[in-house]
């Protein structure tokens, strides 16, 4: 080392700066050789930590897997709540699609550490056949007596084959029987236990903050040590709620939130934050429900066929979504299982004449006449003058308000009188669905991945908890849906939905809109999560254990 000493200090100035220029370049010379045999000899990988807060407009009620039926409890109940699928270690069926046995993998918990055993998923097809508990799945449990067989095991008969059962029993999300066994049914909304939940999913809940009026701000998660499928990597999952779309806007460019999912592309250009965009289709659209009960003009097909003529979704399609939407034409949509892009309504005039022309043409010949004064056409029916209007019912949801603006235009042409009604969309699914207490409805349905149309158009849905909101009633269509059902022949089934699309469509039993995509906008850094397909927004969390923020490297 001496020696080296007394070497550089004989250096002459121009040798020393040669020596020093040859040390840096020895030493990043080094680095980037070992940088490069450690990037060749390892690979990153996921790991625990970190905290995730996505953001939602609106409040949450029932996370509870039994109740939940709009979109927030939906997707806090994938959260917080484990699949069957993922629970049992054995689901099978005999051949003829009759009897179904599942067993249940050993040692599952509950987060409270209690037991899960197959009581509880015993108890949850009981408490949802119950009507008093008045579960949105009452009538696709109906017809399915389920046993128990041992605290593994248990089997399930059905009254007649069911070719999408395997989807019903594969989803059934099982509720703990020790928390909701001693309270009644009919008394399930009022239990805490629907904002505070045990579950058996990839998080359990941690605590939530609200205002002294009752508004939830935040709610927290963390992640469920003993789930399933193994601990979610990120280790914190938070949602915080707001009143408006512009507060989650900013609250996501200024970095208080990680996450949010929309169906409006204008709110991108209000980002000042660098984002990733991901994309999502579903088996799901909007659409007018027309209700005849409550108005006697609907009883007429003429009335409804020009509400489908003139609605214009094109234009719907390109002024609130900026194209990211399918038009539809019926109550499957594009991109669903069992689609048929022949089954489409009948829009094609032979002649020249224009959609509104015609739309125009087909009242008149029906005799309902347009005032001079007002531009609104009325009739008379039984002696009665019978205007032709209605009030159409709208979530105050941004995008479905532009869309009920343009529709009220569009159809006031024709001479329809439109009174839009407002109401939150709490509201439109506690008391106005249930009561069924509208003239027309703007409004979404999400199919199953299998794409059966029993909950939404059979007519034992027509009232609560049915989800039929058209009241739609017709024989042949019935026997169709209840054909399919049990259809176990997937080339057969095919042919009968094409013709149970074709009925539906040229009943117009609604005025068929759009199906949106999803767009879910995050933080960059956020891993784990592909653009694609689900069967609905809330399934944007079936992996949500495969998410991550964190990663490391390992040798390979």
């Amino acid at each position: 080392m001496g020696n080296l000493k007394k070497i550089y200090l004989n250096l002459k100035e121009a040798e020393r700066r040669v020596f020093w220029f040859a040390a840096f370049f020895f030493v990043l010379s080094s680095s980037g050789l070992t940088a490069i045999f450690i990037a060749g000899a390892t690979i990153e990988i996921p790991a625990p930590g970190g905290k995730y807060i996505e953001a939602i407009v609106g409040q949450p009620a029932y996370i509870n897997p039994v109740l939940a039926i709009g979109e927030i409890d939906k997707g806090l109940v994938r959260l917080v709540f484990s699949r069957l699928e993922d629970l049992a270690s054995k689901i099978e069926s005999g051949k003829d699609g009759r009897i179904w046995k599942v067993r249940l993998k050993e040692n599952l918990k509950w987060s409270d550490q209690r037991p899960l055993l197959s009581d509880d998923i015993l108890f949850t097809v009981q408490k949802i056949q119950d009507p008093n508990t008045n579960s949105p799945f009452f009538l696709s449990w109906q017809g399915v007596l389920a046993s128990r067989i041992s605290e593994l095991e248990l089997e399930f008969s059905l009254a007649s084959p069911y070719s999408f059962f395997a989807e019903n029993l594969k989803n059934l999300r099982p509720l703990p029987r020790h928390i909701f066994g001693e309270i009644p049914g009919a008394n399930w909304r009022l239990s805490d236990y629907n904002l505070s939940p045990v579950g058996s999913g990839p998080y359990q809940f941690e605590s939530y903050d609200k205002e002294s009026g009752g508004f939830i701000t935040l709610y927290e998660l963390k992640a469920n040590p003993n789930y399933v499928l193994g601990p979610a990597f990120i280790k914190k999952f938070s949602f915080r709620f707001f009143r408006k779309t512009e507060e989650l806007v900013l609250a996501f460019s200024s970095g208080e939130v990680d996450g949010f999912i929309t169906l409006r592309t204008e709110e991108l250009g209000g980002l000042k934050r660098p984002h990733q965009v991901i994309k999502f289709s579903l088996p799901s659209y909007y659409a007018v429900f027309l209700n005849q009960s409550r108005n006697l003009s609907f009883k007429e097909l003429e009335v409804r066929r020009t509400l489908t003529l003139t609605a214009p979704k094109e234009k719907l399609i390109r002024e609130t979504f900026e194209g990211e939407a399918e038009m539809l034409s019926h109550p499957i949509p594009k991109g669903a299982a069992y689609f048929d892009p022949e089954a489409l309504e009948d829009l094609v005039s032979t002649s020249s004449l224009s959609r509104v022309q015609l739309a125009s043409d087909i009242l008149e010949k029906a005799l309902w006449q347009k005032s001079s004064s007002s531009g609104f056409r009325s009739k008379k029916i039984k002696n009665s003058e019978i205007e032709l209007g209605f009030n159409l019912v709208i979530p105050q949801v941004p995008f479905l308000l532009k869309t009920a603006n343009i529709l009220k235009s569009a159809w006031e042409e024709i001479g329809f009188k439109i009174n839009l009604v407002v109401l939150s969309p709490e509201e439109i699914v506690e008391t106005v669905i249930k009561n069924r207490d509208y003239e027309a409805l703007l409004f979404g349905n999400v199919l199953n991945e299998n794409s059966d149309l029993f909950s939404f158009w059979h007519s034992s849905g027509r009232f609560s908890p049915g989800l039929n909101l058209s009241l739609y009633n017709n024989k042949k269509a019935d026997e169709l849906i209840e054909a399919i059902r049990q259809n176990l022949d997937p080339e057969k089934r095919k042919n009968q939905f094409s013709e149970l699309q074709k009925i539906i469509t040229l009943d117009y039993p609604a005025v068929f809109l759009y199906s949106p995509n999803y767009l879910y906008i995050t933080k960059k850094g956020l891993m784990g999560l592909a653009s694609g397909s689900i069967a609905e927004s809330a399934n944007r969390f079936q992996q949500v254990n495969n998410w991550y923020l964190e990663t490391v490297r390992v040798f390979k």
